[in-house]
């Protein structure tokens, strides 16, 4: 319990959520493309079954959004495709009627994986059934290449998303929370186990018995103004009842995320994930409602760096390399659709690294692209330790890799050292 909470005290805090806040932080205008890729021309038509659709509204993963007005049931949204997106279709009353749907549990556009070459994308004709918007030309597979494996992992992965897209009303007034200058998104960070540093091994042993440690829920918050504390509540099987908030990290005055306390069972041998279903969050005097999606998929589904550490010939730390894995093994496809960027950390007993400004703990990389799988360390004198530690002597404690997906969720994945 004493390494879980110090984990998260002196290394997750400054260092994750701040990364997190940076990475949430909005266009003041909502009108300007996020500058983290190109504009992308997303065009469709209605037919008879979409009649008293008004209005098109796109909803990024950072919260941004951008709106079109529908003509003659056409519709036209320039989007940046370095981020997902999803669409709510609207009457003329701003009333949600429903969302896109690509299939296969798809709920949104991933056009951070579109083709480089395109700069448009045409989902021809769209029809409606129910709350569910299905276009006669799916992206998936021919614009937007994902492979089954990548098919599976972002259908659960966009969830997240997708809850913001059925429900964009959380705080219950009647208007779309966004369209009132207002972001409320309910999120989760995994802490992940995949095995420990046998010293002298320099990679480490993989055992996935209790792979999902715990967890945390992330309560984001665009608004005016923020309450000190703001209480969970969970549905049955959650350990969450009026439950305070542990902490919180503000932005600029922007954004404000509200962390649970660590979430985990001790006793037990599986891993630890929240209950899916209907949350509450007691906020100011209002209550947010939220759906978070089921959990399951995460235990075979999710993605973990692996590392091996490269020592100088002083036993100092040159560089870690690492690959990617599922609980089935290495990873075989472009991680890019479903990792946005990862952070290298370590805690030990020297000296902090001073190159890197804004970290926490021994040494905090900058956020790295997803496709990168190796970082050499900015400073080079972060004792490793091949042996057992001599009272007062330097060594690393704990590797921890941390990235983000696309769609908010964030991993800390623990290596400890064993002697």
């Amino acid at each position: 319990m004493k390494l879980r909470n110090y984990i998260f005290t002196c290394l997750l805090m400054p260092a994750v959520l701040l990364a997190m806040l940076t990475a949430c932080s909005k266009d003041e205008d909502n009108n300007n493309d996020d500058d983290s890729g190109t504009p992308v021309v997303v065009t469709g038509s209605l037919d008879a079954s979409a009649a008293g659709v008004s209005v098109v509204l796109a909803i990024a993963a950072d919260h941004s959004y951008k709106q079109s007005q529908v003509a003659g049931n056409n519709f036209s949204l320039e989007l940046d495709n370095g981020q997902p997106w999803g669409l709510v279709f609207l009457d003329a009353s701003n009333h949600p009627l429903g969302l896109l749907s690509l299939g296969n549990g798809i709920e949104t556009l991933p056009l951070h994986y579109l083709n480089s070459t395109a700069d448009s994308v045409e989902l021809q004709t769209i029809s409606r059934n129910g709350t569910v918007f299905t276009p006669s030309a799916n992206p998936i597979g021919n614009k937007i290449p994902l492979t089954p494996e990548q098919v599976t992992i972002v259908a659960g992965m966009d969830d997240y998303l997708a809850a913001v897209l059925k429900n964009p009303d959380v705080d219950g007034n009647g208007t779309i929370d966004l369209l009132e200058g207002r972001s409320f998104t309910l999120s989760v960070i995994y802490f992940i186990k995949p095995g420990n540093f046998h010293v002298p091994q320099l990679t480490p042993s993989f055992d996935n018995t209790t792979l999902i440690e715990g967890y945390r829920l992330f309560l984001t918050v665009e608004d005016a103004a923020y309450p000190e504390i703001v209480y969970f509540s969970g549905p049955d099987g959650s350990p969450l009842s009026d439950t305070p908030s542990e902490s919180y990290l503000s932005f600029d005055n922007d954004s404000r995320i509200y962390a649970t306390q660590y979430l985990y069972d001790i006793t037990g041998n599986a891993s630890y994930i929240p209950v899916g279903g209907t949350y509450t969050v007691k906020y100011n005097n209002e209550t947010l409602t939220f759906n978070l999606p089921d959990q399951t998929y995460v235990d075979d589904n999710i993605v973990y760096p692996f590392p091996t550490v490269l020592l100088n010939n002083d036993g100092t730390m040159n560089k870690v390399d690492w690959v990617y894995r599922m609980p089935a093994g290495v990873v075989n496809f472009d991680v890019k659709a479903l990792v946005d960027n990862i952070m290298v950390q370590i805690e030990g007993t020297g000296p902090k690294c001073e190159a890197i400004p804004n970290q926490s703990g021994t040494y905090g990389s900058d956020r790295l692209p997803a496709e990168t799988t190796s970082h050499t360390l900015a400073c080079q004198n972060i004792v490793w330790g091949n042996s057992a530690p001599a009272p007062g002597a330097e060594y690393v404690i704990r590797l921890m890799m941390t990235y983000e997906d696309h769609y908010g969720a964030s991993y800390v994945v623990m290596y400890e050292k064993e002697y």
